[in-house]
């Protein structure tokens, strides 16, 4: 099986973001699979010729909203800040968005999913992929505008458009989605200029068997170490978007600067919920199933914020005996007991409206486009109806508070998604 389809399962059926963190989500890049060479991507164990996988090459639910989508790329260099994960000390911190826009252009899009595999070094992650079209259309003129904003963090270790799903839906409802790659912990492996950003310093501790203890010092390496980073990423990106929108380019002047909004999967989810606590600019957040990190959980956030969680965790863990079954099982309540604790710190400290959301038969892959492209990812629930469940009420969130709307989903949404278990705090 080729390595995307291998990495992307273990993703899909990883459960919730403490798992991923302990496992994918988290890997160092030392411990990632080699990559197969092409004769061995189209082979299974026993040696014969697999067929390609059928991803459909336009996966994506048509947008609902009023506006056809146009996307475009920017690739910033922050002067201020040394690349702190490669060896390189004349390395900088080199952060590339992918943006989607409100269009007056007509069509039905077909912009290439993945724009350009140099970017992934061998690329045999995205070959299933690579004949995927979205509904965007490239470099499409903007409409006037100006219209709110949200940047978007990925997963850790993804890419910056691993939920086109969403990022197109909201460009659709008449917002800017400005979605962030964070080097040093997503698949980009070189800049355009060849240069590499391979992670090779400042590197996740030592694996020692103890399953609890080494998640937890991966968590602990992660707070420490890449959190504050994509922190930085996130500011710096606000920062240019100020530069942008008051610049001579196609997008000058379609941001609405005073309604900023943040939303993420996974690691990316945590940043986006620091980023309401720390930034003031970042007027709403929405985490998609991800673990927290940062001051967060501890000292709250004073702006509205919704966690969404999948409910479907691995069945059977990843090992045989039941010595190791049995370890599993237990490092794994634990850390779910430390992310219901962070959960509830946060929604405790916090004095803004907040809500948070179940989705039943979701698993943590549903929360990206990763579902879509491997049959059986999401046994729970089928992939659009997750992602439909997902897009209504993060649109809705976001109408709400970044657009004043009334955005009446919110008030009960498992009366209109019998999927959804819902709870709220309201006119804190």
């Amino acid at each position: 099986m080729n390595r995307l389809l291998s990495s992307l399962a273990l993703l899909a059926f990883a459960g919730t973001g403490a798992t991923l963190a302990c496992t994918g989500d988290a890997a160092p890049p030392d411990g990632e699979t080699e990559a197969p060479t092409a004769e061995e991507a189209d082979t299974g164990s026993r040696g014969e010729t697999q067929a390609p996988p059928e991803i459909p090459e336009r996966p994506f639910a048509a947008p609902t909203g009023p506006h056809a989508i146009g996307m475009t790329e920017y690739r910033w260099t922050d002067e201020s800040r040394p690349e702190r994960f490669t060896r390189d000390p004349d390395d900088l911190r080199s952060v590339a968005v992918r943006v989607w826009y409100p269009t007056a252009e007509a069509g039905e899009g077909g912009a290439m999913y993945v724009q350009d595999m140099a970017e992934f070094g061998d690329g045999q992650d995205f070959v299933p992929v690579t004949h995927v079209r979205t509904n965007a259309i490239r470099d499409a003129a903007p409409a006037l505008g100006p219209f709110p904003v949200l940047v978007y963090s990925h997963g850790g270790g993804w890419t910056r458009f691993t939920s086109t799903f969403t990022t197109e839906e909201l460009a659709s409802h008449g917002y800017v989605v400005v979605s962030v790659g964070h080097n040093g912990f997503n698949k980009t492996q070189f800049l355009p200029d060849g240069s590499s950003v391979v992670l090779d310093t400042l590197t996740f501790p030592d694996q020692t068997g103890d399953l609890y203890g080494d998640a937890m010092a991966g968590w602990e390496y992660l707070d420490e170490h890449v959190f504050p980073e994509w922190n930085a990423d996130a500011a710096f990106v606000l920062d240019q978007l100020e530069i942008l929108n008051a610049g001579g380019g196609p997008l000058a002047g379609r941001f609405d600067l005073d309604r900023i909004g943040m939303y993420g999967w996974s690691f990316g989810g945590a940043n986006s919920i620091e980023m309401s606590a720390v930034d003031e600019r970042v007027k709403a957040a929405i985490d998609h199933d991800g673990q927290l990190f940062g001051v967060a959980p501890t000292q709250g956030t004073s702006r509205p914020f919704m966690l969404m969680h999948g409910d479907v965790v691995a069945e059977t863990p990843p090992f045989e005996d039941p010595d190791s079954i049995a370890d599993y099982n237990d490092a794994f309540e634990r850390l779910m007991a430390v992310v219901r604790e962070t959960d509830a710190g946060l929604r405790a400290a916090s004095t803004g409206d907040w809500y948070d959301i179940t989705i039943a038969g979701t698993n943590h892959g549903s929360f990206s486009d990763l579902v879509l492209f491997i049959p059986g990812a999401s046994p729970g629930i089928d992939p659009v109806r997750g992602h439909e469940i997902i897009n209504a009420l993060t649109v809705a969130f976001f109408d709400r508070y970044l657009k004043g709307a009334e955005a009446s989903l919110l008030d009960d949404p498992g009366a209109v998604f019998d999927e959804v278990e819902a709870a709220s705090r309201l006119g804190s």
